[in-house]
């Protein structure tokens, strides 16, 4: 009996370690690491999708309006289950020590988990253990409360570029009407000057999104936005940009720049979530439509390459790089929308 209380005690002692551990990779190391409690997201949007199935939700806004929820619920399940691990594991050492039964270790775990005082063991080392038991428990209730702010903050600044683009590029969004409506408004000059902000946005998301995985899921606040789709939007347009559109100044250099940082971010999250969604081959484009999007270019007055041959080449090779990268995370959070769409859009 003397083995088996040891026993318990020492894995109760590893499974409050385990659940302090769980917090700090979530909310304190700045990198992403995978959680051993994300079991907690895939119970949450299962039962979330299993729901929605249940009411018969078949249109885009009837399922999203269910699972808005997923990510919230989840963020909040994960202080539960550290709480709860952190109550079961001192209650096992608490047994261990008291020698009475389980349920009354149970009882007095909770008091001190919570700081409620309603018991306390006996004994020093009982005190001891009580001590740890409240320090550890307020610690992850003040590390969650703490990092929800965070967590808010980095949503409202990804959500700024993507709320940026229903006026701009269409709602969803796509990436021959982004550079149509401003050629046509006020020449493509306008649309140059924005690559710098769009990279310093994409680098944002690429940092907060990675160090706090859980934002990924967040959803947007109407259900055709979406921040792959935005990213999906820009990346595409950059790629127009750099492969076909023939425009003096910087506006290339600055296309790049952010083609460049957002094919990182993409590709970063995109690793980060191989244990979730698995590759495919790369789609090819159709000629036909790539050319008739330049066409419609012409039309509205977009000055283009020269060389066809070359923009086509260009186009393809760099679309490779992030098509499957961007269908991936888009398939991940349910994204709205055909990502690249061919056809001609009216400013």
């Amino acid at each position: 009996m003397e083995a088996l209380r040891i026993l318990v005690a020492i894995g109760g002692g590893c499974a409050v370690i385990w659940a302090l551990l769980e917090a700090i990779r979530a909310f304190v190391i700045p990198r992403g690491i995978q959680l051993r409690s994300r079991i907690v997201f895939r119970s949450v949007f299962g039962v979330l999708r299993w729901f929605a199935r249940v009411r018969g939700a078949d249109s885009r806004e009837e399922v999203d309006a269910i699972m808005v929820y997923g990510a919230p619920m989840a963020v909040l399940g994960l202080p539960f289950l550290w709480l709860l691990t952190t109550l079961l594991g001192f209650a096992g050492v608490f047994w261990a020590i008291d020698g009475g039964g389980f349920g009354d270790a149970i009882v007095v775990s909770g008091s001190s988990l919570f700081t409620l005082g309603f018991d306390k063991p006996a004994g020093v080392g009982g005190a001891i253990v009580a001590f740890a038991d409240a320090t550890i428990g307020l610690g992850l209730l003040a590390l969650v409360i703490t990092y929800l702010p965070t967590l808010n903050a980095a949503f409202s600044r990804r959500e700024s570029v993507v709320a940026m683009l229903d006026t701009r590029a269409g709602s969803p969004p796509d990436a021959i009407t982004l550079i149509e409506r401003h050629h046509v408004f006020a020449g493509i000059e306008t649309l140059d000057m924005l690559w710098p902000e769009w990279e310093r946005w994409i680098v944002d998301v690429g940092e907060t999104h990675y160090t706090h995985p859980m934002l990924v899921f967040f959803r947007s606040s109407e259900p055709d936005h979406s921040w792959v789709t935005a990213t999906a939007t820009l990346l595409e347009a950059a790629n127009f940009r750099l492969s076909a559109i023939d425009a003096p100044g910087a506006g290339n250099a600055a296309a790049w720049m952010f083609y460049r940082a957002g094919l990182g971010a993409v590709q970063r999250l995109r690793g980060f979530f191989s244990y979730r969604i698995s590759d495919r081959d790369v789609e090819l484009v159709d000629r036909g439509e790539f050319e008739r999007v330049l066409a419609h270019f012409e039309e509205v007055g977009v000055t283009l390459v020269g060389d066809r041959e070359v923009a086509w080449e260009r186009f393809c090779r760099r679309r490779a790089e992030y098509e499957p990268v961007l269908d991936a995370l888009a398939r991940l959070v349910d994204a709205p929308g055909s990502l690249w769409p061919f056809a001609s859009s009216a400013a």
